[in-house]
C-alpha cells in the first residue's frame, strides 16, 4: 500500500550490509504491514480494517489482502496484513489505484493505529514447502531470524539443503520461507510454518534433525543445522491467527 510510504519509516537493507535482491523470481515478492492499535482502541481499529477492505472489495482490487491477528509474543493484539505472489512490476502498475486506496486509509484506518511497519519480503523459492492450498490455514507460526551479515551464503545453502531432504523424507510439515528486502532490522529472514490448530505444535516423533539424520547421515545433519544455529544471532517467534472476516480475497 502505497500511503504506509507515509507513515513508516522503512530502512534499505542495502544499508545494513544485506545485499537487495533486485531481480527475484516471478510471483515472489511479498508485501507485509503491521499495526497496532491504540490504547483501547483495538475494537475500533478490528472495524476500520473490516470498512477498509470492504472499499477494496467495492473496487475490485486484483489483489488479495490478509488479516491476521497476532495472538502470542510481544506483539499480541496486533493485526498483520499480507498480500503475497506478486512481481515488483506489479507495484509500479498500482499507482492510480494506491491514490484512491490512500484516500480511503489515511482518513478512516490511521486515526486508529499507534504505530505501524512495513515490510518487502521475498520468497525463497529454493527452500520452501508450501502446501499449495488456496485457502490461508487457520494458524500461521512464524520465527523471524536475524542473520549474520557473514553468514548469509551459509544460511542460504542450509535451508536449500534441508528443504530438498524434506522433501525426499515426505516430511508433513508445510513452511515457506521468506527474505527481508526493504524495511527493517536484517539481514532477516522468516520462517512461516503452516498450522490448523494448535494440537499441530505438538513435537513430531522425530525431530528435524533426526528426520535429516535418517535421510542422509548424523554428521550431515549436525552439518546442517549448525550452519542455522552458528549464522543466527537473534531469533523472535509469534503465532498468528487467520481473520477471514477483515481479509479481503477477489472473486475470479
Amino acid at each position: 500500500m502505497r500511503m504506509l510510504r507515509f507513515v513508516v519509516v522503512a530502512l534499505a537493507v542495502a544499508a545494513l550490509g544485506v545485499p537487495v535482491f533486485a531481480q527475484e523470481k516471478p510471483g515472489d515478492v511479498a508485501i507485509v504491514y503491521t499495526a497496532k492499535p491504540k490504547p483501547g482502541g483495538w475494537s475500533q481499529l478490528e472495524g476500520a480494517l473490516k470498512k477498509h477492505f470492504g472499499w477494496h472489495r467495492a473496487q475490485k482490487d486484483t489483489f488479495a489482502w490478509m488479516v491476521w491477528q497476532v495472538i502470542s509474543g510481544d506483539n499480541i493484539g496486533d493485526f498483520t496484513v499480507a498480500t503475497l505472489g506478486h512481481n515488483w512490476k506489479d507495484l509500479d502498475a498500482r499507482a492510480k489505484f494506491d491514490q484512491a486506496d490512500e484516500a480511503d486509509f489515511m482518513p478512516n484506518v490511521l486515526p486508529y493505529i499507534d504505530k505501524m511497519s512495513l515490510h518487502y519480503m521475498a520468497m525463497i523459492a529454493e527452500a520452501s514447502r508450501p502446501s499449495g492450498s488456496q485457502q490461508p490455514p487457520a494458524m500461521l507460526q512464524v520465527t523471524h531470524y536475524f542473520v549474520n551479515p557473514s553468514g548469509i551464503v551459509r544460511f542460504n545453502d542450509a535451508l536449500k539443503e534441508i528443504k530438498a531432504v524434506l522433501d525426499k523424507a515426505d516430511y508433513p510439515v508445510h513452511s515457506s520461507w521468506y527474505r527481508l528486502v526493504n524495511g527493517g532490522e536484517g539481514p532477516q529472514y522468516v520462517l512461516v510454518v503452516e498450522r490448523n490448530s494448535w494440537a499441530e505444535l505438538e513435537p513430531m516423533p522425530k525431530t528435524l534433525e533426526q528426520t535429516i539424520a535418517d535421510a542422509t547421515s548424523p554428521s550431515k545433519a549436525v552439518e546442517l543445522m549448525s550452519a542455522i544455529r552458528d549464522s543466527t544471532r537473534h531469533v523472535y517467534s509469534d503465532m498468528l491467527q487467520y481473520r477471514a472476516d477483515l481479509s479481503y480475497m477477489p472473486t475470479k
